[in-house]
């Protein structure tokens, strides 16, 4: 989940600029005196009961016996030993292979080191607390930062199970409840977790409601505190301090009247927020991965994000004329009721019943219906809509492979509806667009304009217009680009945009193509400055492509070596002894606070040199070795994956350079640390 997370928050040229990341930081506004004085009584319990477990853990430092998954057992300390410290001693190992796979899957891997192929497998170096999102202790949900008390066998939750889902959803739904609290003055109500996702009911007052112009910036908000990688914290709290805190919500206190049974209950604190909640929580905000600043450069550019369905009826597909030049890579299938057999795929007949259906394989049509749905107005023009859902296509089983070539995929998917004249400058835009992020990802990448097809649509006049603009488009962008002569589209040519990857394969990620057809095919008009009905053009436009595909050509570039910015795995701190464990939880802590992935590797049983190299095979780009002297000192010793060694650094210094490293996205962090 870690990759995943850091690519949802990839940063890109010209954020800062617009605005939006100051907007983010200044998004929270100043908490109201109740949460402040909830807040100061939780940490003054918080405090109390983490002096009563140190206490406990110095006063009886038992012995307890662990069961982990896969039936290995080992020893761990009573009240001190956590799920984390134990997921983080669990290897993966990589899957079985076939043994007729002869061939590298990877640039650096062979057949007899597959375990350790960033593609192939997940890397043996790599330990279950990466993917961990809770625990189960005897059977009983259990956070990963909770001490362990007994012997106990344990289990680990991640998403990709119903409780792992639900541990996930439910913990957002704090993080929605606690910008609900700043932003709206909120009472907080239920906040559960469903099968797919989470809400969370509150009261605003008798006459209150949300405003529409509100959830923009209430979303802003939940990113910020998402992003702040909060820690959530479990407190036993007693009747009489559970009503303390809670006595400004009325809905808090008949809770505790109608189901706290017994003499305490569970509070969890997350920055601001204070609840009544039984658990368990991810380790903190910043697994939630909130921020989508990918999809707020869209919004910066001009897109609506829209959603579309991803089934329709064959009709809409022949209206476009994919029935006629594409059926052979979409699926369909009979309605319910249908006399004719279900069929996952199309009989490549251009006769069908009425009642067959299709996925989707592009949203162009979709697209096209949402601009023709009203009458529209040269003043709306450009109109820009993003698409980010799912696209299917019957590719032969030979072309699949990897991400890089899947019949269900993701594209940053948009189409422009524009004027004649506005052609020449939303090309630019897109061509600028592409340049901005494929500088933020590394890649060089090469142009290529592909003409008419046989067998293309419209009149020949308008497909030489067509060329005609993305070549000048192209000549003024100052790349270099190649002419494939019959390459475009059936309804329209474009430029497409090449990649390799580490093994020098071509990939085909981007596309602009200018598309004059599917104007004419759905009627869509919209009135001109002199009042008269005009004909827009269309622009089809992915700069990613298949986020999919980007992702395994990144991952082939990088090679399981991530660069600061987009790095699952950025900082390895490690106690030199058993004295120094608190201190290095307490920079684990700081890097968390600034939006830093920050890990901890507490095990004693293991030298130092063996738990640096474990970190450093582990690809962390950071180790930050803290002994006796970094303790006094309030310093950390910094090395890098490469083994070297920086030296001694400021704790607050180093939090700050590691965070002005990953804002710039440099691509050599432990060069310039």
């Amino acid at each position: 989940m870690g990759l995943y997370q850091r690519w949802r928050r990839l940063r890109l040229p010209g954020l800062q600029a617009c605005g939006l990341h100051t907007a983010l930081e200044a998004a929270v506004p100043a908490p109201p005196a109740c949460l402040v004085e909830r807040l100061g009584l939780f940490e003054a319990l918080w405090a109390a009961q983490v002096k009563r477990l140190a206490g406990l853990a110095q006063k009886e430092p038992r012995t307890i016996r662990v069961a982990l998954p896969g039936g290995r057992r080992v020893e761990a300390v009573a009240w001190n030993t956590t799920p984390y410290q134990l997921a983080q001693q669990i290897r993966y190992q990589a899957p079985s292979l076939p043994a007729s796979i002869a061939l590298p899957l990877c640039v650096r891997c062979t057949r007899a080191e597959r375990k350790r192929c960033f593609l192939c497998s997940t890397p043996s170096s790599a330990t279950l607390a990466n993917t961990a999102v809770a625990a189960q202790v005897n059977g009983e949900p259990y956070d990963l930062e909770r001490p362990l008390e007994t012997d106990s066998d344990l289990r680990f939750l991640t998403f990709d199970s119903a409780e792992g889902k639900a541990v996930f959803w439910h913990s957002s739904a704090h993080v929605l409840g606690a910008a609900a609290e700043q932003l709206l003055g909120a009472v907080l109500c239920r906040g559960p977790s469903t099968e797919c996702g989470f809400y969370h009911d509150f009261f605003l007052g008798k006459e209150r409601t949300i405003r529409g112009s509100e959830l923009p910036v209430l979303e802003r908000i939940c990113q910020k505190l998402a992003a702040a990688a909060q820690p959530f914290r479990r407190l036993e709290a007693s009747r009489d301090q559970l009503r303390q805190l809670f006595k400004d919500n009325p809905f808090k206190l008949r809770l505790i009247e109608e189901k706290v049974t017994g003499p305490t209950a569970t509070v969890y604190g997350c920055g601001m927020l204070v609840d009544l909640c039984r658990g368990p929580h991810l380790r903190h905000t910043g697994q939630i991965g909130g921020l989508k600043l990918l999809t707020a450069e869209y919004t910066r550019r001009g897109f609506s994000e829209v959603k579309t369905p991803i089934l329709f009826s064959t009709k809409l597909w022949e209206l476009s004329g994919h029935w006629e030049h594409y059926q052979e890579d979409m699926f369909a299938l009979q309605s319910p009721g249908s006399d004719r057999p279900t069929s996952s795929q199309s009989d490549h007949s251009t006769s069908h019943p009425t009642d067959t259906l299709a996925l989707k394989p592009m949203n162009c049509p979709a697209h096209c219906l949402m601009f023709a749905h009203r009458p529209r107005s040269w003043r709306e023009l450009p109109l820009r809509l993003a698409d980010f859902g799912a696209l299917h296509r019957a590719e032969a089983s030979g072309s699949l492979g990897g991400l890089t070539r899947l019949r269900c995929f993701q594209q940053d998917d948009a189409h422009i509806f524009c004027a004649p004249d506005q052609l020449e400058a939303e090309i630019r835009g897109c061509l600028g667009f592409l340049r901005s992020v494929y500088a933020v990802l590394g890649f060089s990448f090469r142009l290529a304009l592909s003409t008419r097809p046989a067998g293309f649509l419209g009149e020949p006049c308008l497909w030489d217009q067509a060329e005609q603009v993305l070549q000048q488009a192209l000549e003024g962008f100052g790349e270099p680009w190649d002419l494939h002569p019959g390459d475009g589209a059936f309804y329209g040519p474009k430029i497409d945009v090449h990649l390799h990857d580490a093994l020098g394969r071509p990939h085909q990620c981007g596309t602009i193509q200018l598309d004059f057809q599917l104007p004419l095919r759905f009627d869509l008009q919209y009135k001109g400055r002199a009042g008269a009905l005009e004909r827009p053009v269309l622009i089809h436009r992915a700069v990613l492509g298949s986020v999919e595909r980007m992702l395994g050509v990144l991952a082939e570039s990088c090679g399981g070596r991530w660069p600061l910015w987009l790095s699952p795995f950025q900082v390895m701190v490690i106690p030199v002894g058993t004295e120094q464990e608190d201190y290095a939880r307490e920079v684990q802590q700081s890097l968390q606070a600034a939006g830093l992935v920050g890990d901890l590797d507490a095990d004693s049983r293991q030298t130092l040199s063996r738990r640096v190299r474990g970190a450093q095979l582990a690809n962390y780009n950071f180790q930050f070795v803290v002994g006796q002297k970094e303790q006094s000192n309030r310093t950390v010793n910094v090395r890098t994956r490469d083994n070297r060694r920086l030296g001694e650094r400021d704790l607050t210094e180093a939090v700050g350079r590691l965070l002005e490293l990953q804002n710039t996205r440099v691509p050599n962090a432990e060069e310039i640390f």
